[in-house]
């Protein structure tokens, strides 16, 4: 069985059916949107070291320094105190406000995902949705024990209380150090029973339905960001899907 399954789906309701049927009682996948299907699973972090320093691969081995930066730029700077915070919760920290990290965002809900691989546009036309089995992650290094563990892919669940949007996205993170490929690490694992990794490829074309769909599940930007910005980005939605709305209902019930 491939490690590694990608299916192309061009309708919403087919795409809503494949995530019922494959998650619904398999229920130890993450979740990842986003909003381009071309685009590879890799880190901000990963991608400012390539920007920066395109032919000095070298660099690649300095990706922690950015952390220490950071830690000593948040003196003075902090309402809370974050002189003893471990570098993983650090990290996720820095990801909130804007830092370069090795962190990518997932989720324990398909449907919180979906809804951030609707957002901004999408220069291929196509957009995706990743889910990796959870458990698989620990695996990845069986065949290579020589790997440290601060340069290994691993799961981070951030404890502190300085996100609340994390508690409302159902967040959590993987930590992919610019020094590896997730796909490449997934690819080389022993074939099983199951399938690792899943990338469903769906259409543009359907965004409006699909975002108007999730409000109804109320997973929006009010629900995902509770704070003012959430309700600031909210109210441009409801100001934006109105004309949407309006059109679907002028063409009548759909047929059964």
């Amino acid at each position: 069985m491939a490690q590694i399954e990608i299916e192309k789906i061009d309708r919403w309701f087919d795409l809503t059916l494949r995530i019922d049927e494959y998650f619904t009682h398999y229920n130890d996948y993450i979740f990842r949107g986003q909003a381009d299907a071309d685009w590879p699973l890799e880190s901000t972090l990963s991608r400012a070291i390539r920007r920066v320093y395109p032919e000095d691969k070298s660099k690649l081995q300095e990706w922690k320094e950015i952390l220490f930066q950071f830690r000593a730029n948040l003196r003075g700077r902090c309402t809370f105190d974050l002189s003893t915070a471990h570098d993983d919760e650090l990290w996720t920290i820095g990801q909130h406000y804007g830092l370069h990290t090795p962190m990518l965002d997932w989720t324990r809900s398909p449907y919180v995902a979906l809804f951030f691989a609707l957002l901004g546009p999408s220069k291929s036309g196509k957009r995706a949705l990743w889910a990796i089995l959870e458990q698989d992650v620990s695996s990845l290094y069986d065949e290579d024990k020589s790997v440290p563990e601060d340069e290994r892919v691993t799961v981070v669940e951030p404890m502190t209380h300085h996100n609340p949007r994390l508690v409302s996205q159902r967040g959590l993170f993987l930590k992919i150090p610019p020094t590896q490929s997730l796909d490449n690490l997934i690819d080389k694992l022993k074939a099983d029973d199951h399938v690792t990794m899943y990338k469903f490829i769906f259409d543009d074309h359907f965004r409006d339905d699909a975002l108007a769909a999730l409000d109804r599940r109320n997973i929006n930007y009010a629900s995902l960001f509770p704070d003012i910005a959430g309700s600031a980005l909210h109210s441009n939605f409801e100001f934006e899907i109105a004309k949407h709305l309006e059109s679907m209902r002028e063409k009548g019930w759909p047929e059964t």
